[in-house]
Order: structure tokens, then C-alpha cells, then sequence
């Protein structure tokens, strides 16, 4: 060894570990480590009651503990300062540098454990030794040959210390248990649970991992892509039902207003009806006036001249007279207290009150479970049975005897003594709700619609030109069938019993035109019930 490397060397032996300088007055301390005098009565004086753990090893020695001068030591270090080299030189000037560099912390880094004045910001942790280490003393611990194989990792503080030791034995994490996927120290190995489990080192836990990590990554990106894209739909959707829920709110003020319109309408034509009947009755009542008015004055008139002709002693004048008054004309007063009056447009008593409002909350009521319970549209299949060759689509009505179906109700008769036909009906029953299907007829003659319930059948049904609507045996109404009737829309709502029938023909234009009732009627509140289909040519197309 040259004589530059053995004077490194000892300079690093002559270091106070505390200072960092030369010893000035060297003693010695109960765990054998050396320190400047002046450095540890500094370090007592800072904190007087707390135990002084020392710097290197960090066992702790009470405050009053006795220093005793390490005579041999002082020695060592006076000789070494008579005989200074450049490499010394160096280093103290390579140990300025990095003082400088480390020098001014900043809040919240993690500082040296064994700086004592102006602690420096650490740069590595020593998980062997539980301490941080700035630059300075980082140097001085790589330099001992038994601190050579303690664990250096980035500065961390108390806490990150105590989550990389394990909380059972107080021992590094140093394994990893691939059983339960957790690190263990390497008592656990042994000692607890995981005595039986696959355990492998720490560091081929973290190339397994690192081999993991871009594909896990990878996978979190996606993910996170597609919670993105679904919040990005969900916001959509949500514009989608402002911008809905705000179309309807405006529809419904114009329907509302609408009504009201024709509410107000309504009832001021009702209102000057009313008037001009009062005013035809009361003009008939004052003609009335008026006519008698002026046969009182008159009859007034000849009572005025018979007071005066009883005065009258001359006989033929008074006879005159007399006779000329008793002979005027004088209509007969009727014995009525008053006259014939027209019938007023409209009667308002307890009864048509009654009527009117029941009406009123009906129209409320129906409104109400028009917005609420939207009918929903059913595509019906019906079964068919298969017969010397033939066979259908099951959403295709034939008219018999090209096809036989299945039938899953007694055959009916048609009314007007007709002979007894065969139906179909729906695979699909009808027991809550509201409910629509469409049918095409365009290409049927003598047609049949309806649904079929456990005591009785309602439908429509043409005869001829005209459309006839039957409750069981008895005709509801009969009507002229338009000629551009192609689709027919039956409507089923079993909450309120009542079954419609209306012209959709129109798919296209005012949304108002592509419904036209033909019928609504009553029916009974027994289910299931169950569509029913009839032609007697061609064929039935459900929609």
C-alpha cells in the first residue's frame, strides 16, 4: 500500500463522526466509539433528558454517563497532523463540495440522523442501521468494511422504516410468500403460517413484477379508457335526457295550454248561448208586456168614459154611448202566470253537475294513465298445424281450409246465424298492463280482430262494407268501414278493462292523423286474455 492510501485511510479513522473534522480532544464512550469531547457534551446539553444514543451504533447510554479521554487516539491524531498530504487536501476539498451541495433543506425532506448542529438533507436510509445518512456521512459509512453489506435505499422517515420491518418479528421484509402474495421476513418463513408456502426472495419477487408491470399497465389504461368512454356515454345519455325530458315538458305545456284553449272556448260559446237565450226569452216577455200594456190603457180608457156617460141623462146618448164602449174588441188574458219560453241550450241542476264532473275527473283519470302507462307493442305468434303440405309463417293468419290451426278455444258462431268458423289465437296471453298489436287486412276479405277471454269474446269484424263491433252475441256498433283501411291497431288495457280499435293506415305525417278510433268498449275483468284472428280469404299479417 502507498503512502497516500495509508494516510487516507487513517484520516478516515481520525474523522469524528459527528463533526466530520479532525478529533479535537477524542473520547471515548461506552459502546467504544470515539467522538470529539466537545461534540457530545453539545449533543447531552441539547437534549438533557433524553438518553444519548450514539451516532454509529445507535445504542443509547444514559446522560450522565462518564467520558473518559481516549489518550491513544489524541495521539494518533497529532501525529497525522504533523504529516498532511494531498490527498487529504483532496478529500477535505471533495467534502466541501458535497457540504455545499447538500447544504439548505428544504421543508419536508428527510434529514440526517447524524448531523447535529444543522442536520443536512439525507441522501440514502440505512435499513440495517434505521438511520438517514447525508452526503458526508453517507461516505464514511460505505467506507467501514462491516457496514459494507447493510441495506441502502432512498431516504425515507420513521414510519416507511417501520412498514419495511415485519410487525411480528421486528425483521426485515426480505422474502416474498407467493401462497398469500404478501412480503415476509425470514422468521415468518420458518416461525408462522407461511412455514409451508412458496416463498421466494425479495428481489425475484421484483423481477417478477417488473415483468408484470407493463402488462398490468397495460390493462389499467384500458380499463381506465373504458370508464372514460362509459362516464363519456353516461354524460351523453344524461344530455340526451335533459334534452328529452325538456321536449316533453314543452309539449306538455302546449297540450295543456291547448286544452285550455279549447276550455275557455268552450265555455264562452256555452256562455253566449246562455245569453242569447235569456235575451230571446226576455224579448218574448217584454213583447208580451208591451201587448197587455197597451189593452190595460185601452181598457183604462173605456172605464174613464163609462164614469163619465153615468152622468149622461139624455137616453139615446147614453145608449150610443154604451154600446160603443161594450162593443170594442178585447182579447181574453191568458190564465198563465207568464209565457212559453224557449229551452235554454243548456240545464245545470244537482244531476248534470254531478254528470259533468264525473265526466271531468274520468278525462283526468284517463290523461293520467295516458302519461303514465304507455301501451307496449306485442308481436304476436300464433301456433299452427301442418296439413297435406301446406304450412305458414306463424305471424301469418290463412284463411281456412288451406291451413288448420291449432286451436286453443271451442269454436265460435259468428252472429247473424253465419256458419261456425275456425279462429286462431295467440301463443301469448293478457293479464296486467297495456297492450298493442297491428295487423295488416289489405290482403284479407271478411276479416275478424279481437281478443277472446275466459267468459266471452270482444272484436271487430266486417261485413261487407261495414264495420260492426261485438261484445260476446251483442253489437256494439256498426259502422261504414273506410276505403283506405289497410292496418288495423288493437288496443288492450287491462288495468282500466277496455279494449279499442283503431285505423293506423297513416305511418307517415301528423302523428295526429296515424290513429283514428274506430270503437272502444268495455270489457270484463277476466283474465287471461288471449288475441283472436279471422279470414274467411287471403290472409292476416301481423306487424
Amino acid at each position: 500500500m502507498t503512502r497516500p492510501t495509508a494516510l487516507a485511510g487513517l484520516a478516515e479513522e481520525v474523522t469524528c463522526a459527528i463533526c466530520l473534522d479532525i478529533h479535537s480532544t477524542p473520547v471515548s464512550l461506552s459502546c467504544g466509539h470515539s467522538f470529539c469531547k466537545q461534540r457530545v457534551q453539545q449533543s447531552r446539553q441539547l437534549r438533557p433528558q433524553v438518553p444519548f444514543r450514539f451516532p454509529l451504533c445507535h445504542s443509547q447510554a444514559e446522560p450522565a454517563a462518564e467520558l473518559q479521554p481516549n489518550v491513544q487516539l489524541r495521539s494518533i491524531v497529532e501525529k497525522f497532523l504533523d504529516a498532511p498530504t494531498q490527498e487529504k487536501k483532496e478529500d477535505g476539498e471533495m467534502q466541501s463540495e458535497d457540504e455545499d451541495e447538500s447544504s439548505g433543506p428544504e421543508d419536508g425532506v428527510i434529514l440526517c440522523d447524524s448531523c447535529l448542529q444543522e442536520p443536512q438533507p439525507a441522501l440514502k436510509t440505512c435499513l440495517t442501521c434505521e438511520a438517514s445518512l447525508c452526503q458526508a456521512h453517507l461516505s464514511k459509512h460505505r467506507t467501514k468494511s462491516h457496514l459494507k453489506d447493510h441495506v441502502l435505499v432512498e431516504p425515507c422517515d420513521a414510519q416507511v422504516l417501520a412498514e419495511r420491518r415485519c410487525r411480528q418479528h421486528s425483521k426485515l421484509l426480505e422474502c416474498y410468500c407467493k401462497t398469500d402474495s404478501v412480503c415476509i421476513c425470514v422468521m415468518c418463513c420458518v416461525t408462522s403460517s407461511h412455514k409451508n408456502h412458496e416463498i421466494i426472495p425479495l428481489e425475484e419477487a421484483f423481477g417478477q413484477v417488473q415483468k408484470a408491470f407493463p402488462e398490468t399497465l397495460k390493462a389499467l389504461q384500458k380499463h381506465e379508457a373504458e370508464l372514460n368512454q362509459r362516464i363519456t356515454n353516461l354524460l351523453k345519455q344524461e344530455d340526451e335526457v335533459e334534452a328529452e325530458e325538456s321536449l316533453r315538458r314543452n309539449q306538455l305545456e302546449s297540450l295543456f295550454e291547448q286544452m285550455q284553449l279549447q276550455l275557455e272556448n268552450t265555455k264562452a260559446e256555452v256562455l253566449t248561448a246562455l245569453r242569447q237565450n235569456e235575451e230571446q226569452q226576455l224579448s218574448k216577455i217584454r213583447t208580451q208586456i208591451e201587448k197587455h200594456q197597451e189593452e190595460k190603457d185601452a181598457a183604462s180608457r173605456d172605464i174613464q168614459e163609462l164614469n163619465v156617460l153615468k152622468h149622461q141623462k139624455d137616453m139615446l146618448l147614453f145608449t150610443k154611448a154604451f154600446e160603443a164602449i161594450r162593443t170594442r174588441k178585447r182579447n181574453a188574458v191568458p190564465t198563465a202566470a207568464g209565457v212559453t219560453l224557449p229551452t235554454p241550450p243548456i240545464l245545470f241542476d244537482e244531476l248534470t253537475t254531478d254528470i259533468t264532473l264525473r265526466l271531468f275527473q274520468q278525462f283526468l283519470s284517463d290523461t293520467k294513465a295516458l302519461f303514465k302507462d304507455l301501451p307496449v307493442c306485442e308481436h304476436l305468434t300464433v301456433s299452427v298445424k301442418h296439413l297435406n303440405g301446406f304450412h305458414s309463417n306463424a305471424t301469418r293468419v290463412y284463411a281456412p281450409p288451406r291451413i288448420l290451426y291449432d286451436f286453443l278455444h271451442d269454436l265460435h258462431a259468428f252472429p247473424n246465424n253465419q256458419r261456425a268458423t275456425e279462429q286462431v289465437q295467440s301463443n301469448q296471453s293478457f293479464s296486467g298492463g297495456r297492450h298493442f298489436w297491428e295487423v295488416d287486412t289489405s290482403n284479407a276479405t271478411g276479416w275478424k280482430l279481437g281478443i277472446v277471454q275466459p267468459s266471452v269474446e270482444c272484436y271487430l269484424q266486417t261485413f261487407a262494407d261495414r264495420l260492426c263491433v261485438f261484445k260476446g252475441q251483442t253489437m256494439i256498433a256498426d259502422k261504414g268501414c273506410p276505403v283506405a283501411l289497410k292496418v288495423v291497431r288493437v288496443e288492450l288495457d287491462c288495468r282500466r278493462n277496455t279494449l279499442a280499435f283503431y285505423n293506423a293506415s297513416v305511418k307517415d305525417g301528423d302523428p295526429a292523423e296515424s290513429l283514428r278510433l274506430i270503437e272502444t268498449l268495455s270489457i270484463p275483468s277476466i283474465y287471461p286474455a288471449y288475441a283472436i284472428f279471422y279470414t274467411s280469404d287471403g290472409y292476416l299479417q301481423l306487424l
